[in-house]
């Protein structure tokens, strides 16, 4: 063991905490009884020129019987009809909508009742299950779309009375697949992509019980690809709001560490290195919490031949880490070679005590803006993600210095990928989001800042107080305000990177990364013959100046180069206009007639309802039936 380290061979936190979430479900899904070739044996009813017409009742061969409405000799109109093993099917009035028999055959609104209490309720096309529609099956009950009598669209399953265990998103031919959030009866949740009833593509896994999290690539149910895994430990203070993790991020396979990777101690020591089912394997780093570096072979998670440098890392705060924690060490090594060597021990202190007079404030904004666009769980913890980042420094003006968020892209880039420079889905824990700050503050400020004793902390100090503390937390734009809507618009978000990315073009050397401006975005819409009476360029454009510092000033608004989060936004905005004639399905809210607080209250949040419905409503169809067809007809990709 290494001396004056931690126990970097013993503690091996080798299990991920997949266990029992890959249960599958009986849903008890009943297929619909065909209808087939009925012959009468006694009918009592209505009757015109010698056919059943009207209301009666017709009794089958086979012991199948009808009770409803026949015109001209066929069932057509509202009815019961009875299967001999009991199984009803029965048209009626629905939400002032009527359901019927069409030439024998069930269309509209209807209910399927089998004989153990299984029921279907709800849209009904050519005798199967087809539009919306409810089924309870047991202790199981889906609600959502239908095609064909299967599951396929957008729903929701309870597998159980008590609702703790359920899927939320999207399905295909009764597979849960696309996007969705499920909650195990453990209480731990995923949220992402699915394929084939499994966890498959990018999604976050949380282990409530375990205190564990997970964002990152997934195949076949289990952690494979790149990734990040944070294991949280317990609070070294009551009450304390974040606690200290360990955390790995790099390559996994079949569910192990595999590959390369770099592991985050809570006691700040790091490994960077390879890695071979959860142990340390090949060529490898060590980095202790004071600076001292080892390096070497690993075989079997340890070191086999160490080698000490004889320098020390340049490690921010030095030894005195306790009053802010591990997880506040940022790493500035692109900004340090800035600073005369001279300079540097007292740089470091002085951004400490910057950080350590800000670090409520900053814990909280992280907190926050992490938890945007998630799902509301009590004592839930995210890490940011890059497309929060974006928001938070849109919502703080950065953009307004003369910089786009592309360029700040650039400036705290730590991923030699070119793939990666613009990844909305990066995760970025607390240390790294202040070392981002840090960076971002110098190059907007360093000239300002120039006469500055501590030019490092002076411009740190000036970016939180002028820009970020003032502003933090007014969300902005059309994808998290209000935050309801980002659970409706996730669903096409990767779908809309993959557009993103294809109308991006590769920068000039020696840049390496791909991006797109906001006149790309106009040829787009040109491309796929978007523009009319309602969307019209004029229109784009105001929606693409909107949060510019000179909205005014288009022509050089043009050529702004843009994220993801700015293309989304657009297309958000953009799909609203364009959709602006559809209403929602539910009616419009009279005045109250209550003067009572919980009156008003309640009548407000049926309001607001409403208003989300409607907006959902839009941007589905203008995703599923505008944009997303012109795109497959331009086979971008």
């Amino acid at each position: 063991m290494l001396h004056g380290s931690p126990n970097l061979a013993s503690y091996s936190p080798s299990k991920l905490a997949h266990h029992d979430d890959d249960e599958q479900h009986d849903d008890g899904l009943f297929e619909l009884p065909s209808f087939f070739v009925l012959t009468f044996q006694r009918y009592e009813g209505e009757t015109r020129d010698g056919l059943f017409h009207g209301r009666g009742t017709a009794k089958f061969k086979g012991g199948h019987s009808y009770k409803g409405m026949f015109f001209m000799g066929v069932m057509q109109g509202t009815g019961v009809f009875t299967w001999a093993d009991k199984v009803t099917y029965e048209m009626r009035y629905i939400s002032r909508q009527q359901g019927e028999f069409v030439h024998n055959m069930p269309m509209g609104q209807g209910k399927y009742i089998w004989s153990d209490g299984s029921s279907y309720e709800g849209d009904v096309c050519n005798g199967v299950r087809h539009g919306n529609g409810t089924y309870k099956s047991g202790n199981a009950t889906y609600k959502g779309q239908w095609n064909h009598s299967k599951r396929h669209g957008k729903g929701t399953v309870y597998y159980n009375q008590e609702e703790t265990s359920w899927y939320k998103g999207n399905w295909v031919l009764n597979k849960r697949e696309g996007w969705g959030i499920r909650r195990y009866p453990s209480g731990n949740i995923y949220f992402g992509e699915w394929k084939h009833n499994l966890r498959n593509g990018d999604g976050t896994m949380r282990w409530l019980n375990q205190g564990q999290v997970y964002i990152g690539n997934w195949h076949d149910g289990v952690q494979q690809g790149h990734g990040t895994h944070v294991w949280l430990m317990k609070r070294t203070e009551p009450g304390a709001e974040f606690r200290p993790s360990n955390q790995y991020t790099g390559n996994f396979f079949h569910g192990y560490r595999h590959g390369p990777g770099i592991f985050y101690y809570a006691g700040g020591a790091t490994y960077e290195g390879g890695w071979q089912d959860n142990k340390k394997h090949g060529k490898g780093k060590v980095t202790l919490k004071d600076g001292y570096v080892f390096q070497g072979q690993f075989l079997n998670d340890k070191m086999v031949t160490p080698i000490m440098t004889a320098n020390q890392a340049p490690v921010l705060f030095g030894t005195d880490e306790s009053s802010l924690g591990p997880d506040m060490t940022v790493n500035v090594d692109s900004i340090l070679e800035k600073i005369p060597q001279r300079n540097r021990d007292i740089e470091h202190k002085q951004v400490r005590f910057v950080l350590l007079r800000h670090k409520t404030e900053l814990r909280s904004i992280y907190r926050f803006y992490s938890r945007l666009g998630q799902p509301q769980i009590p004592g839930g913890a995210f890490l940011l993600s890059r497309m929060q980042l974006w928001r938070l420094l849109k919502d703080c003006y950065i953009h307004h210095h003369g910089v786009s968020l592309a360029e700040l892209d650039l400036f705290i880039r730590d991923n030699p990928d070119p793939a990666e420079v613009h990844s909305p889905f990066t995760p970025i824990m607390l240390s790294r989001f202040l070392s981002c700050l840090l960076i971002i503050a110098y190059h907007i400020y360093h000239d300002d800042m120039e006469s500055s004793n501590h030019l490092l902390a002076a411009c740190f100090a000036k970016l939180l107080i002028d820009d970020i503390f003032p502003n933090a937390k007014n969300v902005k734009g059309f994808l998290f305000k209000p935050p309801e809507r980002t659970i409706v618009a996730v669903d096409f978000l990767v779908k809309c990177w993959k557009v993103y990315r294809a109308y991006c073009r590769v920068n000039k050397a020696p840049r390496d990364d791909s991006t797109m401006t906001n006149r790309h975005i106009l040829w787009l819409y040109q491309d796929l013959h978007l523009y009319d009476n309602d969307l019209t360029i004029v229109r784009v454009i105001d929606i693409i100046c909107a949060e510019t510092l000179d909205p005014g000033n288009r022509s050089a608004c043009m050529e702004h180069e843009i994220t993801f989060l700015e293309f989304f936004e657009v297309l958000l905005g953009c799909g609203e206009v364009k959709c602006q004639q559809m209403t929602g399905p539910y009616p419009k809210i009279g005045p109250s007639r209550s003067s009572s607080a919980l009156a008003r209250q309640w009548q407000q949040t049926l309001a607001q309802d409403r208003e989300l419905d409607a907006w959902s409503h839009k941007i589905h169809h203008f995703f599923k039936r505008i944009f997303f067809p012109a795109v497959d007809l331009l086979r971008l990709f």
